[in-house]
């Protein structure tokens, strides 16, 4: 006894097939890089939310990097490209990383002071785009 059409198709992985799981990810983690330091602000003050503010944008743009690098190319035809692009992703993320960490001591007044409102922040974003994806449905 057969019933319908029981034929099925292969497709690509979900995450890979729809690009909008980056743009989720980053997303999120932009506005917790807004709702941490609005916290941290009416808890504590305005240099420790200038801070917190500093160290969630870090995270945030260090991953829009990546994320526009690593996911440039896809599909089994490109995969090293792929592999190229995420390495470039990720060591571009990293100095960027530095770098931001680095202009933020140097330039923001109080940023040594309130340095653990910087990197929780940064850390807090991080877990971000951990927990993120857990929450989006297809």
């Amino acid at each position: 006894m057969i019933e319908g059409n029981t034929e099925k198709t292969v497709t690509k992985p979900s995450a890979l097939n729809k690009r909008y799981l980056t743009v989720c990810v980053v997303g999120s983690q932009a506005l917790a890089s807004i709702i941490i330091p609005v916290c941290v602000l009416i808890a504590i003050g305005k240099d420790a939310a200038s801070a917190a503010l500093v160290g969630g944008w870090i995270a945030t743009l260090a991953n829009l990097y990546f994320a526009i690098q690593a996911f440039r190319y896809t599909g089994a035809r490109s995969s090293e490209q792929v592999m190229r692009t995420f390495y470039r992703g990720e060591a571009g993320k990293f100095v960027i990383v530095m770098m931001l960490f680095l202009a933020s001591f140097k330039l923001l007044p109080g940023a040594r002071d309130n340095a653990a409102f910087l990197f929780s922040a940064f850390f807090l974003v991080y877990g971000v785009a951990v927990i993120a994806p857990l929450f989006m449905r297809d």
